[in-house]
């Protein structure tokens, strides 16, 4: 066959197409859009479940408003009515015996073991002594806590149990942890109520029951991250919550930018609703995902 055979000329242009098909498929924008299309593939697997966790979690939110606790409105309406006639000591007077060395930022009257009592709030902590007496608060222990939980629940104190110290934070009082030390007390209710009492106030901080127990494991804690051992090293805490979240963002925008490019491809049926889909709603998860990254204030705004 001569030199320009049709059939040598035909196989050396498949080669030369096979040569430029290679060239074009190691060209640096191919291989960055490949490895950019896997990124964005795998470490979305990854993250698609802190994403489900944080939607999911965030429905639940619009009912449980947060962690369990005692809202101010509790506060207010378990107070007991304040016997004036046991009123010994005028506030000046109690300001004295206190002994503070400054004037108190805040002063209230309250009644605490079915006692009245002043309680004087300074910069570092608060004074707390008995407005029949002069007494200061003594230390609460558990006869005291008990009598405090009874009081607050309006029940016999048969039906308080004693569940001991608190000088660590537990999973409801991370938010409530400059009170601590406290009391805990477990009440015999159909809400399976649990107190925790300021052993430095005497007031009850914190109150739960099984119902908002149960709605903060699905609510706050998956939503803010509130689990105990992580919750405890604030610092720690916060970098996981912002390189989650952040690294979540920089996905998002990854997949919206990669949608926007596939619109031009030739891709039908479920990948091409795969694309537009994700483009929509990537947006709505990207603006989701910053807002919730802002919130924990990355460059200490």
């Amino acid at each position: 066959m001569s030199a320009g055979s049709p059939a040598r000329d035909i196989a050396g242009g498949r080669r030369s197409a096979s040569a430029t098909a290679r060239r074009l498929k190691n060209r640096p924008p191919l291989q960055l859009r490949k490895w950019l299309i896997l990124t964005h593939r795998y470490a979305g697997i990854v993250l698609s479940l802190f994403f489900v966790m944080w939607f999911l979690s965030g429905i639940a939110m619009i009912y449980a408003r947060g962690m369990p606790g005692l809202t101010a409105d509790m506060s207010l309406a378990r107070l007991n009515e304040l016997n004036l006639g046991a009123v010994k000591l005028s506030p000046a007077e109690a300001v004295a015996k206190a002994e503070l060395g400054e004037a108190p930022a805040r002063a209230m009257m309250l009644m605490i073991m079915d006692r009245p009592a002043y309680r004087f709030t300074v910069d570092g902590g608060s004074v707390t002594l008995f407005a029949d007496t002069g007494e200061l608060l003594p230390e609460i222990g558990k006869a005291e806590a008990l009598k405090i939980a009874s009081s607050f629940m309006e029940m016999p104190e048969s039906r308080m149990y004693y569940a001991g110290e608190l000088n660590e934070p537990d999973q409801w009082t991370l938010q409530e942890r400059r009170g601590l030390p406290m009391q805990k007390v477990i009440v015999d209710d159909d809400a399976h109520t649990e107190l925790y009492i300021s052993e430095e106030t005497g007031g009850v901080e914190v109150m739960t029951t099984r119902a908002s127990r149960s709605l903060a494991w699905f609510a706050a804690i998956p939503h803010w991250m509130y689990f105990t051992p992580l919750r405890v090293k604030g610092e720690t805490w916060r970098q996981v919550v912002l390189w989650t979240s952040g690294v979540g963002a920089l996905l998002a925008l990854l997949g919206l930018a990669l949608g926007f490019t596939q619109f031009s491809t030739r891709y039908s049926g479920l990948m091409r609703w795969h694309y537009v889909t994700g483009t929509i709603f990537g947006a709505l998860t990207l603006t989701w995902v910053v807002s919730g990254w802002l919130s924990m204030e990355p460059f200490f705004w």
